[in-house]
Formats: structure tokens, sequence, C-alpha cells
């Protein structure tokens, strides 16, 4: 603190009176003192005033996409320095279903490189991407050769040289910087698995080649988008009274439904909406409890969970009544044309389903093709998915996600 100092009262002398009271002459004068000196401050520099930091310019939508396209790019080209600079300083990468997030870029790159080394030759095929404000989604087709060590819930698995090809849904959320605040995917572990020999479940056959066409559709706010959300808000309203009919309302007769944790597809609405009404016998007080749900063009996007009670049989997917509660995380997309739902995609993990069932295989249950050594090393040896296998009580589809 600054010392300003203080001042000193002065206090006049008077004259001395002498006891016999004879008068003395007065006494000389002390000499005056010397002026007070007064204490000052050392100068204050000027304070700068402090230098606002530019707002970022908001990015243009089709900036953002070329973003989302550069991403993968990066990925696909094992550049993982730039990968990594994509992320904001906080950001989040969750698999939905598949463990806790990870956090930051470092991490998220790590998690990248860790998968790119179990299958070097892996790439992400953008076939669909969806741009709304600055969320951005994807349907990915992923390919890759396992032979480095793939790390899974079940534990490390060894190379298999074995393909995979599946396809998966991928969605990032951008800041004001344009940088990445989040990430999430959505597979079935159980495809994987399957692809890989790891498990007899029935599963989907090694995707080859991705879709002809590949749209980018952004979201305008038009009515067309409108009417297809309130399409999707109706049908999910019927899904959750368990009214079939109602939740397929809007789909055309020629309706494919493709749970991606399902061995096939659905082709066609009374298809559809037997496979609904089966699971609402098996799972009573199944619900979707959706968080998020937007459109982009012919397109709705809808993210949530999926929950019920397994107290009945599920004859069409091999299920005996188990009387266990289940919880899964999903991403629906759906594709309209003319006010009717043409396409439904469902991305969840039907491998987290089975083990809330009870019904996943114990580690010792894998252990053999976690062993197992690459085909190149054993040519006559026969990958345990190609040998015939009885139907499990859990087969695909394991619990439908219909809408």
């Amino acid at each position: 603190m600054r010392n300003l100092g203080s001042f000193t009262a002065l206090s006049l002398l008077g004259l001395a009176i002498c006891a016999c009271g004879q008068q003395e002459p007065a006494a000389t004068p002390l000499p005056a003192p010397p002026p007070a000196t007064v204490a000052t401050a050392p100068a204050t520099p000027p304070v700068e005033a402090k230098k606002e930091e530019p707002k970022p310019v908001p990015l243009t939508p089709e900036q953002k996409v070329k973003g989302y396209q550069d991403g993968w790019a990066a990925f696909n080209a094992k550049d993982f320095a730039k990968f990594q600079s994509i992320w904001a300083d906080n950001a989040t990468s969750t698999l939905l279903d598949m463990g806790p997030p990870k956090v930051g870029p470092a991490a998220i790159a790590d998690d990248a490189k860790a998968f790119a080394t179990a299958f070097p030759d892996v790439t992400g095929e953008l076939e669909l991407t969806l741009v709304n404000g600055n969320n951005a989604v994807g349907v990915l087709l992923l390919r890759g050769t396992q032979k480095g060590i793939y790390e899974t819930p079940m534990g490390p698995v060894s190379p298999t040289n074995k393909k995979v090809g599946f396809l998966a849904a991928h969605g990032i959320e951008l800041n004001d910087a344009g940088k990445a605040q989040s990430q999430w995917f959505a597979y079935d572990g159980g495809t994987v698995a399957g692809q890989l020999g790891l498990m007899p479940m029935p599963h989907r056959k090694v995707i080859e080649t991705g879709w002809t066409d590949k749209p980018v559709v952004i979201a305008t706010g038009s009515d067309t988008e409108k009417a297809n959300l309130a399409a999707f808000n109706k049908a999910l309203e019927g899904f959750n009274k368990h009214d079939a009919a109602s939740a397929l309302g809007s789909a055309a007769d020629d309706l494919v439904f493709s749970e991606l944790s399902a061995p096939a597809d659905r082709t066609g609405k009374k298809e559809a909406q037997k496979g609904m009404e089966d699971m609402f016998k098996a799972f009573p007080d199944v619900k979707l409890d959706v968080k998020s749900a937007w459109g982009a063009g012919d397109y709705v996007v809808a993210i949530g969970s999926w929950s019920g009670t397994n107290t009945g049989d599920m004859p069409a997917a091999h299920l005996k009544k188990t009387g266990k509660a289940v919880t899964v995380q999903f991403v629906e997309i759906d594709k309209f044309a003319a006010g009717k739902t043409k396409n439904i995609w469902i991305f969840s993990n039907g491998a987290a389903v089975a083990a809330q069932l009870g019904m996943m295989p114990k580690p010792a249950e894998t252990k053999a093709a976690k062993e197992a050594k690459p085909a190149a090393e054993k040519p006559a040896a026969k990958p345990a998915a190609e040998k015939p296998a009885a139907k499990p009580a859990a087969a695909a589809p394991l619990v439908p996600v219909m809408k």
C-alpha cells in the first residue's frame, strides 16, 4: 500500500516564572523546525486497455461439411497429427454402450491410432452426410483387415487376419471456433465379433462396397423438414403406446427397415409391423426416450435410449424370456419421400443387449479365437464362424429397436 505520510502538530513554548515571583528575561526562542516533507507515491504506469479476443467467424454449412470430410480423410491417411488438431481442448469421444468416453485431443487420437493398429488398412467411407447447425452426422462404411491386437470389452484379440466391413453411425458437434467439441460412434460389436470369427451368433456379412450415391444434405429449416420431423414424433408416440400400426403409420408399403444389429434387413411395412408386435410381447414395458431429433432435407436423425424388461418369449429372435431389464443407446436415421418413410436405419450395440440379458459368451469361450494365429500360418485351419452352428438363444435380432 502507498504510504502517504503523516503530519505532526507543533506546540508553542510559554515563559517560565521563578518561585520568587520575579520575571525572568524571556528565553531565547527555539529555531523553527524545517518544513515537513510530504511523501509522494511513485507515478502509476498507465493501464493498457485489455484487448478483446476477436470472435470466431461462424463457419458456413459448406465449410462444416468440408471440415467433417477432412477429418475422415486425415484418419484414412493415418495423419494423426492433423487428426488430433481438429479437436477442442476438452473434447469428448464416446462409443455408445462400449465403455467410458475419451477426453481431450490426445486421448481421442490415441484411440483412433489403436484401432488403426489393429486394422492397418482401415478406412471410413462416408455414405451419407447430414448437417444441421453445428451438428454433423454420417453413415460410415468401416473396412479393414485385423492384423494387430484388437482391444475389446471382452479383452484383447490376437490377429485373425480376417476382414471386417460394417456400417456405423457417427456424429460430431462443433464449437463456435469450428473445433470438434464432441463425437459419438454407434455400431454393433456383435457384427464385428462375428466377422472376425469370435462368436457364432448370426451377423451381417462383410460389406465390400459402399453405396452408389453418397448424399450430402444440409438443413435449411424448410417446411418439408418440419413435416418429416412431425411425422417422426407421431410415430414415436405410437411406439411408446405400443401401437405398431400407429408407429408405422407414415411408412411406405415398400419400407426397408435396417436394424444393423440384425443379420438382415426387413422389407415391407407388414414385416416391420409384425416384428414390432412380437417385440411388444417380449418386452411389454418397452419405451423409447429420444434425447434429440432434427431434420436435414429428406432425413430425420434421432438419438436416445431403448429400455424394457424381457418378460416374454420372442420366437423370431430365438429368445426365451430372461426376466432381465435392458437399456441401450441408439441412433436412428429415417429417409422420407413425399411424406412417407422409405428407409429406417437403427444403429445400436447388440452385444450390449446380449450382455444385459446374460447371453454373452464368457471370456474362456473365445480364448481359442483370441489365440488364433494368422490364417497364413495355418492355411488348413477353418475358422469357427465358418462351421455350421445351432442357432443360439440370442440369435439376432436380439432386441429390435424399432420406431
